[in-house]
This record gives structure tokens, C-alpha cells and sequence, in this order.
């Protein structure tokens, strides 16, 4: 029979391990001061103090789970928010490059060929000084 070869336990597995550790160490001393308030409202009398305690403790476990669930699904939607925003950003920079109108638009967009003169790509006016005296 061959011999077992002992388990290698990594950094992250010890991690793990003395984290579940202390979440155990930590429901058992919950359920210890739950059990010794339940024995207090017993010993004074308190009618129904055993469920009324029980009770108040089971529905401070409850939204304490419902406020760790609420926060996890707001952080994984902003996750998935932050994503989706990131991954539309070249879409934007298409958009934005005009690339979706023709190569050369001309003068036509700053409004240069609704004068009579000459003017270049750019929308320039080319030729002599225009003022109002001048009579060409």
C-alpha cells in the first residue's frame, strides 16, 4: 500500500482557513450571549422571553445578512456599470472623430461658400483685403 503524501497547504488555503476560524469562533459567541440573555429574561419573569429574545436575535441575523446581500449586489452592479462604460468608450471616440461623414467636407461647414470670393479647405479667406472701400 503506498503511503499518503501529506497536503501542501498553501498562504491563501491558511488564509482561508483561520478566516472561517474566526467566523466560527465568533457565531459561537454570539450564540453564547444569545443563550445567556435568554436565561436572564427567564430568570426575571418576562413572559415569553424566550422566544421574545430569540426572536429579536434571529431578526438582527436576518438583516444583517439582507444588508450584506443589498451591499455585494450595489458593488457588483457598479462593477458591471463601471465595465460597460469603459468598454462604449472607443465607440464615443468614433463617434466623436467624425469618421461617419465623408473624407472632405470643404469649406462647406464653417459657411465659407455662401461669400462670392475664393476661399481654401480650411474655410479661409483667400485674395486681397477685404474692407468696405474697397471697389474691385
Amino acid at each position: 500500500m503506498p503511503t499518503q503524501q501529506p497536503v501542501r497547504s498553501s498562504r491563501a488555503h491558511r488564509w482561508a482557513y483561520a478566516c472561517g476560524m474566526s467566523v466560527k469562533r465568533g457565531y459561537r459567541r454570539l450564540k453564547t450571549f444569545e443563550s445567556r440573555v435568554v436565561e436572564r429574561a427567564e430568570t426575571a419573569g418576562v413572559p415569553g422571553g424566550k422566544f421574545l429574545v430569540r426572536g429579536s436575535f434571529l431578526t438582527a441575523k436576518l438583516a444583517l445578512v439582507g444588508w450584506l446581500l443589498f451591499i455585494g449586489f450595489w458593488l457588483v452592479a457598479s462593477v458591471v456599470v463601471l465595465i460597460a462604460v469603459i468598454a462604449l468608450l472607443p465607440f464615443k471616440a468614433v463617434i466623436d472623430t467624425d469618421l461617419l461623414e465623408e473624407d472632405d467636407p470643404g469649406p462647406d461647414y464653417l459657411g465659407a461658400n455662401s461669400y462670392l470670393c475664393n476661399y481654401d479647405d480650411n474655410g479661409h479667406y483667400i485674395g486681397h483685403f477685404k474692407s468696405s472701400d474697397d471697389v474691385r
